[in-house]
């Protein structure tokens, strides 16, 4: 059998055990009806599970149709998009035939320099994720709060990863009126399946600020199912701890492996560059594990080196990625070292 660490959802939830959640939450429910139209209550829920005020909070049908939505809304003239980054952005402003500008940031601390030029245009709309993907790290909210001081325009914040992070930037919506925090139930929360996520800023609560989200774009599975995690949240908290210490664990035993680039990941998966990555995910999948080489995600730059991303898998099979890793670079040093 074949794990996927391609999919970058909660290795740490039980499938059967969020369906039950999922059958429990909606037994009562009649599919000749609709539920709420906007999903107030799901807005409220969220709100007090996160700390946010209720008005900031939009819910749609997962962040991708929120994104997606918020785009199309507030575009005036130009997408900025910080790169790499969840690939919907780009092709949304090309379907559209926007203005866009793709600005490659590697290191953490070239977000504000490459940034520079667009800081004062209050057309451009700012997009960027954080943790990022596929490279792990979270932006430090000191860079994102000088950011949103600087910026003329909207900031999006896709943290679709951040319940993995030690830190949100939900907790800078209420300082800055161009931030719009994006957030989904289809990673930690384990809800890919049912298109749910939401929005939070200031903006929202704006009556001259028009969101074109449609009406009734949630189902009444995906709203009661919201709720009932919301409200019970302990397993999710639980597997949400477990992916971190199992990350931990995962990033000490590839650290002993000579050669690698782990790049400090405050997510779900990790990145490791390589010069063997072709090799390397050749090996894992003969050996069970699907991986993702960096250059096969959509936009990736192609002059970074090449890589491997993984998601963080449960305990019991850190040591055999690790192993097949550590064989890799072992053997790849010994034709080295044979052909001098």
């Amino acid at each position: 059998m074949t794990l996927d660490l391609t999919w970058t959802g909660n290795q740490f939830l039980d499938p059967r055990e969020q369906t039950q959640q999922m059958l429990s939450a909606t037994e009562s429910i009649d599919i000749t009806n609709k539920d709420e139209v906007w999903g107030e209550s799901v807005a409220a829920a969220a709100a007090a599970h996160f700390g946010v005020p209720e008005k900031f909070v939009r819910v749609g049908a997962g962040a991708t149709q929120l994104i997606d939505t918020l785009l199309r809304s507030a575009y005036q003239g130009l997408v900025v998009d910080v790169t790499p980054n969840f690939h919907l952005t780009a092709t949304v402003s090309r379907q559209q035939g926007w203005e866009y500008q793709s600005v490659p940031v590697r290191e953490p601390g070239e977000l504000l320099p490459a940034l520079e030029p667009y800081l004062d245009r209050p057309e451009a709309i700012l997009v960027l994720c954080s943790p990022r993907n596929p490279l792990g790290y979270q932006f430090d909210l000191r860079d994102i709060a000088t950011l949103l001081e600087r910026a003329q325009g909207l900031v999006i914040l896709d943290e679709v990863y951040a319940d993995f992070a030690p830190d949100s930037a939900l907790r800078l919506v209420s300082q800055y009126p161009n931030l719009v925090v994006m957030r989904t139930f289809s990673k930690a929360w384990g809800l890919a399946n049912l298109r749910i996520g939401f929005a939070v800023s200031q903006v929202f609560a704006r009556e001259d600020f028009r969101f074109w989200l449609m009406p009734n774009s949630i189902s009444g599975v995906a709203q009661r199912t919201a709720l009932r995690l919301l409200a019970q949240p302990e397993a999710v908290d639980a597997s949400i701890r477990r992916a971190v210490e199992s990350r931990q664990t995962l990033v000490a035993g590839l650290a002993k492996v000579e050669g690698l680039r782990i790049w400090a990941s405050d997510a779900n998966y990790i990145c490791l560059e390589s010069p063997h990555a072709e090799r390397m995910v050749a090996e894992l999948l003969a050996v069970g594990y699907r991986t993702r080489l960096l250059h096969d995600l959509k936009g990736y730059p192609q002059e970074w080196p090449i890589g491997v991303r993984i998601t963080v898998p449960q305990e019991s099979e850190i040591d055999a990625v690790v192993d097949c890793v550590a064989r890799v670079h072992a053997a790849a040093g010994d034709r080295a070292a044979s052909n001098p």
